[in-house]
């Protein structure tokens, strides 16, 4: 398989910060070590990390400048290092990958939070090293069960506690937020979906009855905000009313404040949403005289995301893909991310 792979790819580098994308040749990854694995890309969904990157959002962090992005890589291995079958994964193999990237094994926090954490991390697909918008694409294979959205929001999921039987709000129905939606319900779980734009809630409402939310808002101003807020405060329970557990999926900064107006004593919200502003909004009241939890989460463990793909595959899930662009529409798929009617994800195909 190895003598197939081209010396050369197509791939859509970002130019410079807000310069948008130059498409161009470039080399095929090369330089293997035994747990890596060469991917050919058949499609790299396009993340708001994606957005952000292109923002200089991450320049902190390590990302530069003729970057080839997305985190949301799927295709087939075309060449795998010696450990690889360690992994289960084999040439021939049809996978996606995570954003973790070389990860150690050894550090505290590999072995008690999860390798998304590695202290000594090598780097993140698609943010600090060269991603799946390209032809081909070199992946960790202990990583390769799936990518980006799904993996985010279910584990933020994850990271509530949440248990089957209880409310969960997801706020922010876009990529993240419909599978949220979907692996919650699947979970037992009863879902409220919020967001601003009726597209987002018409595509929590697209896919099969059992896996639908159970309640729905559009807020779309301040009058509709008051409204959600005071009815969810005192739904569900008659003692202690309100919501069990929030996950935020969208970067409005007041995000957090504005959920725990209806989280219950003793409830956790878990945001993901990433402000490219770096602060959030959060209701010290709140949080303190209903002993309410904030957490963050990154990303799933690769054992985690095995068993969201499996929960996806037992359960029906689907996953909303607008439309797709090849590698020369790099520029019209960036565009297009960023329309107000946007629903669920834009995908590069090749």
């Amino acid at each position: 398989m190895t003598g197939q792979i081209p010396h050369t790819m197509r791939a859509a580098v970002v130019k410079d910060f807000n310069q948008g994308y130059e498409v161009c040749d470039v080399d095929v990854p090369t330089d293997f070590g035994p747990n890596d694995v060469l991917l050919k890309i058949g499609a790299a969904g396009y993340c708001h990390t994606d957005l952000q990157l292109m923002q200089g959002v991450y320049e902190s962090s390590g990302t530069k400048p003729c970057l080839i992005g997305s985190q949301e890589p799927a295709g087939v291995v075309v060449k795998a290092g010696s450990d690889a079958n360690k992994s289960e994964i084999k040439v021939g193999d049809r996978v996606g990958s995570i954003n973790t990237y070389a990860f150690c094994g050894e550090c505290d926090a590999c072995k008690k939070q999860g390798q998304q954490l590695c202290e000594k991390l090598v780097g993140m697909l698609g943010l600090t090293i060269n991603g799946g918008l390209a032809q081909y694409m070199k992946a960790d294979a202990r990583t390769a069960p799936l990518f980006c959205a799904g993996v985010t929001v279910y584990g933020a999921i994850l990271t509530s506690n949440l248990k089957a039987g209880q409310w969960l709000t997801i706020v922010g129905i876009g990529g993240l937020g419909h599978l949220g939606v979907q692996y919650a319900k699947a979970l037992g779980a009863k879902v409220i979906a919020i967001d601003n734009r009726k597209e987002g809630i018409e595509t929590a409402l697209w896919v099969s009855s059992h896996l639908r939310p159970n309640k729905t808002f559009v807020i779309d101003s301040p009058e509709a905000e008051k409204k959600v807020i005071e009815e969810l405060q005192s739904s569900f329970y008659d003692s202690n009313p309100g919501v069990d557990r929030v996950v935020i999926n969208a970067e409005a900064r007041n995000l957090i404040k504005f959920s725990q107006q209806f989280l219950r004593k003793g409830g956790i919200l878990v945001d993901v949403g990433l402000p490219s502003e770096w602060t959030l909004e959060v209701d010290p009241f709140a949080l303190s005289f209903k002993e309410q939890t904030v957490k963050g989460r990154l990303i799933c463990t690769p054992e985690q995301s095995q068993d969201m793909i499996n929960l996806h595959a037992r359960h029906g899930c689907q996953t909303h893909i607008e439309k797709t662009y090849g590698v020369e529409q790099i520029n019209e798929m960036y565009e297009h991310y960023q329309k107000k009617d946007l629903r669920g994800r834009l995908c590069m195909v090749f």
